[in-house]
């Protein structure tokens, strides 16, 4: 069986529903990525769940028994900070945890200020309505909006929960107002720094992920290969409607190498 790996120098893994769900580490995981460490291939944990700041993926990551550093946490606040950054924006309002509101914070940028210049949606699992009242007040008053990332779902152990996607609807249906930029998969710009980093072309790139239309569509865009697990959120029946179908399809990352 021909090795899915062979000639490549990047993977970039999804976390939620790939590599672990809830608090639980997907069989396997751990020797793949000691497999891609022994081949010499670079390896890249992306996440579009905002919810939690880089530490608190390292420590997490680290209790399930992989060590890895922030350096390699790819999240869809990166974007935001960085959009944020470059525009000169320090003052924002945020519905979402007290770890993505940290990560703010030591970006120089308030994430509580009653005079925003942008309303930023994450992943908010501290949600209480207060919150979303006062978004929603300062988006009839114009102030724009920007979201971390699209998922309308996140993968659990006892099933999907509403994500960002869900919240947007909220939004949208209680004021008019859409976002004006979504981050995150499938953005290429959240992982092109890294292939200049390494001087790694579209087809020396696999993505891997569960998702159709943020992990799947991410390659799509970058044209590098893409491994289907089956972990997450998509089932075996949507993978086999799939017209383009990805390079791997496998139970879970622990069946992805022969």
């Amino acid at each position: 069986m021909k090795n899915p790996l062979k000639d490549k120098k990047i993977v970039f893994l999804d976390l939620d529903g790939t590599v672990y769900l809830g608090d639980n580490l997907i069989p396997g995981a751990k020797n793949f990525l000691k497999n891609l460490a022994s081949k010499g291939i670079h390896f890249y944990f992306l996440s579009n769940n905002s919810s939690r700041s880089k530490l608190d993926y390292v420590k997490k990551l680290s209790r399930l028994g992989i060590n890895t550093t922030k350096e390699r946490i790819i999240l869809s606040t990166d974007g935001v900070i960085d959009f944020l950054i470059r525009n000169k924006v320090k003052d924002t309002y945020i519905v979402g945890t007290r770890s993505m509101m940290d990560m703010f914070e030591e970006a120089g940028i308030n994430p509580c200020s009653d005079s925003p210049e942008y309303v930023v949606l994450g992943f908010d699992t501290e949600l209480v309505y207060e919150k979303l009242r006062k978004a929603a007040f300062f988006l009839l008053k114009d102030i724009p909006l920007l979201a971390t990332h699209p998922d309308l779902v996140c993968p659990t152990p006892e099933g999907p929960i509403p994500d960002i996607g869900a919240m947007l609807s909220l939004f949208e249906k209680a004021t008019g107002k859409k976002a004006r930029k979504v981050f995150g998969k499938p953005n290429v710009e959240m992982v092109r720094h890294i292939m200049k980093k390494h001087q790694a072309t579209n087809r020396e790139v696999v993505m891997v992920g569960d998702r159709i239309y943020t992990d799947m569509e991410l390659a799509n865009r970058l044209k590098c290969d893409f491994f289907l697990v089956l972990s997450g959120e998509t089932s075996a029946e949507e993978a086999a409607r799939l017209k383009k179908k990805p390079a791997v399809v496998a139970e879970n990352i622990g069946k992805i190498l022969p």
